[in-house]
């Protein structure tokens, strides 16, 4: 296809597909893309697209909100093929977040081939730091102990076969700061930050706020590709690391995230997954996760507003398998990474976790 061909394709193309909208990251993004779209921070040529929202339920996400700003929601079987096409019927581009299912690679098999038989242009895949390295370890049961990171790993390797070249992009990212809220109840009430990490490994993590930012903006470059025009070498790239500027220990952690707090006595406690699964579990029936804050936000400032808060609903069992497979990774060292591919997309540095803790402290005072 020649390039105006391409140019006269993708006029007819106005939707921009993403998945698992009932996740933390997939609410976020769609919300920073459609004020982005509010705003009018988008290219005049895409100002009238739209932005489809896949979920399996809409039922007790707040998704309404989002489609108050304009996007569609749409229930999803995502093993359903022939669904899946109707899905991406006049789509451009495709942001694939993979389900917390153990289906989860068929799920994304079939939403692929409905992409190829819809001549989508692109599929940009959402991506966790460290499954690359699963591998790394002689260990002959890592199939079994990294499973949930290996369909991962095997969705990745179905993005680059299906879509090759210029035709996708992946963007791995670590565990965000928000996940902290989950914990904020020992946080505020027991001065304790307990993960089931060693406390000499160190690990990288991310301010949800700067990883949707810089997929957002990662995105805006593709369409301008896409329309034919020129964009920088650092918006060229298939894989994406994104990481803050340094990793941390479970101590340093502890530190940083006590200044933010105004408290300088947080102390770091070593737990087992299993005491992890079990907090996560009581955080299931805590009534104060079953709702989102109604506050603003700003992505731009790691001022969390109410898309970026984790309620109780994203918490299951797949999800909970996936958390410990990756404390495991960072208990091997694996995690103890940095790029500033990150901070070149911003152009700044990524916040820091005890400046997020500064911006959203009377947030998490809310759990004393």
């Amino acid at each position: 296809m020649s390039q105006q061909q391409q140019q006269q394709s993708n006029t007819s193309r106005n939707v921009f597909v993403i998945t698992n909208g009932d996740s933390l990251v997939g609410y976020a993004l769609a919300y920073r893309c459609l004020e982005a779209m509010e705003k009018h921070e988008v290219e005049p040529e895409i100002s009238g697209h739209k932005i489809r929202l896949l979920c399996r339920s809409r039922s007790g996400f707040g998704l309404s909100r989002l489609e108050k700003m304009g996007a569609e929601i749409m229930e999803v079987n995502y093993k359903d093929e022939d669904k899946m096409r109707d899905c991406l019927k006049d789509v451009m581009c495709v942001m694939m977040i993979p389900e917390f299912s153990f289906d989860r690679e068929k799920e994304a098999e079939c939403l692929i081939k409905a992409a190829k038989h819809q001549h989508v242009e692109h599929i940009s895949m959402l991506s966790w730091i460290g499954v690359d390295r699963i591998h790394k370890s002689d260990n002959s049961q890592q199939g079994s102990q990294f499973r949930n990171l290996e369909q991962i790993c095997h969705i990745e390797k179905m993005v680059k076969e299906e879509f090759s070249g210029e035709k996708h992009c992946i963007v791995r990212f670590p565990m965000v700061y928000q996940l902290f809220y989950y914990l904020a109840p020992q946080l505020e009430g027991e001065n304790r930050l307990c993960l089931p990490v060693e406390k000499n490994k160190k690990f990288t993590s991310l301010d949800l706020n700067d990883v949707v930012e810089g997929v957002h903006r990662l995105a805006k470059k593709q369409r301008e590709r896409l329309a034919g025009r020129q964009i920088e070498f650092q918006f060229k790239k298939q894989v994406y690391e994104f990481t803050c500027s340094k990793a941390l220990s479970g101590e340093e952690m502890a530190r940083q995230i006590g200044e933010g707090l105004g408290r300088h006595d947080m102390k770091f406690q070593h737990i087992s997954g299993n005491d992890l699964k079990k907090q996560l579990e009581h955080i299931k029936n805590d009534d104060r996760f079953k709702e989102r804050p109604d506050q603003r936000g700003d992505f731009k400032k790691g001022r969390d507003g109410f898309w970026a808060f984790p309620i109780n609903k994203y918490i299951h069992e797949c999800k909970i398998d996936t958390m410990m497979e990756w404390w495991q990774l960072a208990n091997k060292g694996e995690l103890d990474m940095h790029s500033d591919e990150l901070r070149h997309i911003l152009d700044r540095e990524p916040h820091s976790l005890k400046k997020y803790f500064e911006e959203n402290r009377d947030q998490f005072k809310r759990f004393k």
